[in-house]
């Protein structure tokens, strides 16, 4: 089994690196190959639209860059790793002219793993977790891992990478002959994939709180978990303005308090 693990920031040992390879090391202690890909390292230009393009039908491109490179390993993988930085609520450009660029030859459908990794406040983890599973999809890979990793969780996300990429392996065979209605099916099913904006505030609130008891922080910390629990309650109740209300704040707090005893 051969895995294509790509790392779509800038940064070749920075938070996507890192993650990447526990992955990597859960992978070959299940006997697979893995080739990994530093997109700063390749030329990727934006995909130009052109019409009728003949890339949709074989390995052509009128641009004159590594995106063919990729093209081709994308293709000739039986599983993929895609790690990427989240800038401005979605992923970095970086990432994006890989995702426009890549087409999808084979009539299989492959394993993958998605993760989307966010600095600062986090916000946007989700959101660009969900676009990177959906590309996914389309493009012939079956997601069985879909992470968001922020500042907050991310000593929990480098404890679970090593088992992702194990889990990678043992799915090969149960992705096969799955078709889009399937793949959307067991997407929908995954965690994270319905969230809304205000879901993924209330996530964040509680993975900073969650962070915070992780280091020991008791007072504060059980204060701002009765903010979110009171946040999730208004919520579910339908008081959706005042829910709203309080999410935003227990964010904004824990997000202050984590910055500041971290």
């Amino acid at each position: 089994m051969r895995v294509l693990a790509v790392n779509g920031s800038p940064h070749r040992d920075g938070f996507c690196k890192r993650i990447l390879n526990r992955i990597i090391e859960g992978v070959g202690e299940k006997g697979a190959s893995v080739e990994l890909v530093d997109l700063s390292g390749k030329t990727i230009q934006p995909c130009s639209a052109c019409g009728n393009a003949e890339c949709w039908q074989s390995m052509r491109c009128i641009l004159r860059d590594d995106g063919l490179e990729l093209r081709r390993l994308f293709n000739e993988c039986d599983a993929l790793v895609f790690a990427a930085p989240v800038y401005f609520l979605s992923v970095n450009g970086l990432a994006k002219n890989f995702m426009d660029r890549m087409r999808n030859y084979r009539g299989d459908v492959r394993p993958s793993i998605a993760v989307a990794v966010a600095g600062g406040t986090g916000k946007g983890c989700v959101t660009a977790l969900q676009e990177i599973c959906r590309w996914m999809v389309l493009v012939g890979f079956s997601p069985v891992v879909a992470e968001p990793v922020t500042r907050y969780n991310l000593d929990l996300a480098m404890g679970w990478a090593k088992s992702w990429g194990m889990m990678l392996v043992e799915k090969n065979h149960w992705v096969k002959g799955r078709d889009l209605y399937s793949m959307l099916s067991e997407l929908e099913r995954l965690p994270y994939m319905r969230y809304t904006v205000t879901d993924e505030i209330l996530y964040l609130a509680r993975s900073a709180v969650e962070a915070l008891a992780r280091r020991s922080i008791v007072e504060q910390t059980a204060e701002l978990a009765r903010l979110v629990e009171e946040a999730e309650a208004r919520l579910r109740t339908g008081c959706w303005d005042e829910g709203l209300r309080l999410a935003v704040e227990a964010h904004e707090r824990s997000m202050r308090l984590f910055n500041r005893l971290t």
